[in-house]
């Protein structure tokens, strides 16, 4: 019996395994007759909606009466003062009402009647008890500080978080929660009387006018003051912080970091139908419908290595946000002074809150390592003095259609326009965009002694290529020479020694393009560095940390070999930078191309400590030397001097809360400056990328040269794995006219709205009354009598 069930059994398990091999074995996909593969529909709406591209704001119908019944707070003038409150400001459309004791505020958008609170609402709702007393007081207080005990060995780990709540030590006079019979949703808020320990901590305000107020922050627990100014002006509030008002007397506590109205706008679970907006990369989204348990801090600006810290996100913008209800209410907030030593802080629902928030925070000071020796032990350590940086950040209030993440960079163009950053000098030439074309001239490649210069394109070859694209419609092009030094290596010996083969064909080129009324430049970089270059010394030159050891990083090219790069000290930058100034205005050219100094900022030591801001300082003077310069995805304080954005990023760091994928930069910079795509040689994503160039309004770059690339195999300019011109002169003229096409009916206008009409399918509208429809799907797609073909566009005028 026991032999005939193994039989059974045996025959069983084969059968069902035959029947899986062969089910495996079938095509996922349909093969087509000329041989492509069609992917199932389905995949393709999973793709559609991923966060590689932006979603629709559809949100059921029974989520949106859920919310607009049981979560959007009112307050009535009983309420407020009940919990403290006294109307403080009142502008064109906005009423703030602040209690100073917990350093809260609540707004009242009048434009939509819309409630907003530094503390996060609906607190132990359904009857959750929420009586975990210290996570209540970091909540309910609207600022909270970081700082650490100086007579205590110092490290991260030690840094003390605290709210004006939690250093008053105050109690409740319930557990925080709200039974379904009840309707006092402020119940969790209620403090014991008298429980406020003023002896430790108190508030006061001062210098109250129409148009703001001061408060007088005095932590006499920790003998840490300083004073902190609200203002308003229309649908904005402005908090600033003087770093010259604070004081730390004693010996024992130094203050870290200051977070003003961290949980403004902080929303509950998955109650809220919004989303987060962060800056990070093009622009990306957290829909706030999900629990993600997870959290993020990333400095403004990107890596400080300066205190040899490690950014996976590049925050180009100072700016966050966040919207209730697309289309009904939202904020943002932006940095306008400080955004140097500031912190992105995002905290999502999960196991260690209930809510969504994101917002800002104020470093006053970092921890460093300090190294006591040759083999690089140490200790954490701090700078005696705090920052000198002034902080600012603006608070704007966006109500109706205003509330999205276009309204977000609407507002936030409109601001540097009217500031004067932003103009419109978008390149034009024949009514036609420009296309970006860099031309790699030379390489160096290792040999027995030094290096053998590979010359891969000549300036009668480069000559020859724009006369093509001009005969081709490319009548608008920005033309960019890399590796023109005939004894530098591209990237690895920077700044470039100012030598050219044959000086005066170069010279006949650059006049030969700009007399054409297009622009030339020379690629360099007075940023970075490597044991390689001849201009640098080490010990003058090359940075130091905080913990005084030299910026230096190791990199491994493609083609294996090691080479030691350096950050310079920003004051030898604009030194180098400037010995070079004669040479390049002889020449004849348009301006620099700087690759790195856009987007890297960093702290540093140099007898002293310098922070990011006199670094910036440095640069600033730098690139104000030239008539024209291009930038390498810079960061916002260079846009008002740019009249290139290189590389711009086509995605974001994909983190998997990302929800969506957003151009908020593009929108920000469209009509003002010409931004342009990373080289499309080495495009992967064929017509997608063209369709999303086409919706971000973003224009052609290619790097090319004249001979095969396969002969710098063994150079470091080998990264740039197919330059040939002849390989790619068709597709350059195919791509250009096919994205010309779209937007050289929306040349210096500004994007005032981008629908996602359905998954995949946008419309992008433009103030000269001109929209364009892209269609990323598959299918046919219409709106109206609009009708636009799968994987095209459609321009309306």
């Amino acid at each position: 019996m026991v032999k005939t069930l193994k039989v059974v059994v045996i025959l069983i398990l084969t059968t069902l395994l035959t029947v899986g091999i062969a089910y495996a074995a079938q095509p996922r996909y349909v093969v087509t007759e000329d041989g492509s593969i069609e992917n199932y529909t389905y995949i393709n709406q999973l793709l559609f909606e991923s966060s590689r591209y932006t979603q629709t704001d559809f949100v059921n119908q029974a989520v949106l009466d859920d919310y607009h019944h049981d979560y959007q707070v009112t307050y009535s003038i009983d309420q407020l003062n009940l919990l403290g409150y006294e109307l403080m400001l009142h502008s064109n459309g906005l009423k703030v009402y602040f209690e100073k004791d917990s350093f809260s505020m609540v707004v009242f958008n009048e434009t939509t009647g819309y409630y907003w609170s530094s503390r996060p609402e609906f607190q132990g709702i359904s009857g959750e008890r929420e009586d975990n007393t210290a996570t209540r007081n970091l909540m309910n207080s609207g600022l909270i500080i970081e700082y650490v005990n100086i007579a205590n060995q110092i490290a991260s780990s030690k840094i003390k978080r605290a709210s004006l709540y939690s250093i008053a030590d105050v109690e409740y006079q319930n557990n925080g929660a709200i039974s379904e019979t009840e309707a006092d949703l402020l119940k969790p808020f209620y403090i014991v009387e008298n429980s406020y320990d003023y002896h430790a901590v108190q508030t006061t305000i001062t210098n109250q006018t129409n148009g703001g107020f001061d408060v007088q922050v005095d932590i006499y627990a920790l003998n840490i003051s300083f004073n902190v100014t609200i203002e308003i002006l229309e649908n904005q509030i402005k908090v600033v912080i003087d770093p010259s008002t604070i004081t730390e007397n004693g010996d024992q506590y130094r203050l870290m970091s200051i977070q003003v109205f961290p949980y403004l706008g902080a929303t509950r679970e998955d109650k809220f139908p919004g989303y987060i907006v962060i800056p990070d990369g093009v622009g990306a989204l957290i829909r706030t419908n999900k629990r993600y348990n997870t959290s993020l801090q990333a400095r403004f600006y990107g890596t400080d290595y300066g205190y040899q810290s490690s950014e996976t996100t590049q925050l180009s913008l100072p700016v966050y946000g966040m919207i209730h209800e697309v289309d009904h209410n939202g904020f943002y907030a932006a940095i306008i002074e400080g955004a140097e030593t500031s912190s992105l802080i995002l905290n999502l629902w999960g196991d260690s809150t209930r809510y969504q928030r994101v917002n800002a925070k104020y470093n006053v000071r970092q921890i460093y390592r300090y190294i006591i020796n040759r083999a690089g032990e140490g200790n954490d350590a701090i700078s005696d003095n705090h920052t000198d940086i002034r902080y600012e950040i603006a608070f704007t209030f966006l109500s109706d259609h205003d509330a999205s993440y276009v309204g977000m960079a609407k507002d936030y163009r409109n601001r540097m326009l009217e500031t004067g950053v932003l103009t419109a000098r978008e390149q034009v030439h024949d009514n036609h965009i420009p296309i970006q074309l860099s031309y790699l001239m030379n390489a160096q490649e290792s040999s027995f002694i030094g290096t053998t210069r590979i010359a891969m394109t000549t300036p009668n070859d480069v000559q020859n290529m724009y006369d093509y694209f001009v005969s081709q419609g490319l009548s608008n092009q920005l033309v960019t020479l890399l590796g023109w030094s005939k004894r530098d290596d591209i990237m690895s010996q920077t700044p470039y020694r100012t030598q050219l083969e044959n000086y005066a064909s170069y010279v006949d080129l650059f006049s030969a393009i700009t007399s054409d009324g297009n622009r030339v430049y020379l690629e360099n970089d007075y940023v970075h560095s490597s044991e390689y270059s001849t201009r640098i010394n080490y010990n003058r030159d090359v940075s130091m940390t905080l913990s005084k050891l030299k910026m230096a990083y190791i990199n491994r090219g493609l083609n294996g070999q090691l080479t030691d790069y350096y950050m310079l000290y920003p004051e030898q930058s604009l030194s180098l930078s400037e010995d070079d100034l004669s040479f390049f205005s002889d020449l004849g050219i348009t301006g620099l191309d700087l690759s790195t100094i856009g987007h890297t900022l960093f702290s540093y030591y140099n007898h002293e400590n310098y922070e990011r801001d006199d670094a910036l300082a440095y640069y600033n003077t730098l690139v104000n030397q030239y008539d024209s310069i291009l930038l390498d995805q810079p960061n916002d304080y260079f846009y008002g001097v740019i009249d290139g954005y290189l590389n711009m990023p086509i995605t974001n760091t994909q983190f998997d809360f990302y929800t969506d994928l957003v151009p908020f930069i593009p929108i920000v910079l469209k009509g003002s400056v010409s931004a342009y795509t990373p080289y499309l040689n080495f495009n992967a994503l064929e017509e997608d990328r063209l369709l999303m160039m086409v919706d971000f309004g973003l224009n052609p770059s290619y790097i090319l040269t004249e001979k095969e690339t396969y002969e710098m195999r063994y150079t470091n300019a080998a990264l740039y794995f197919t330059t040939k011109f002849a390989d790619y002169e068709f597709e350059i003229v195919s791509t250009y006219q096919y994205v010309n096409d779209a937007l050289s009916h929306v040349i210096n206008a500004k994007v005032v709205d981008r629908d996602v009409l359905e998954t995949g399918f946008v419309k992008i509208t433009y103030d000269n009354g001109v929209s364009i429809y892209v269609n990323y799907t598959y299918q046919q797609q219409m709106d109206g009598t609009i009708i636009v073909s799968p994987r095209d566009y459609e321009v309306v005028l």
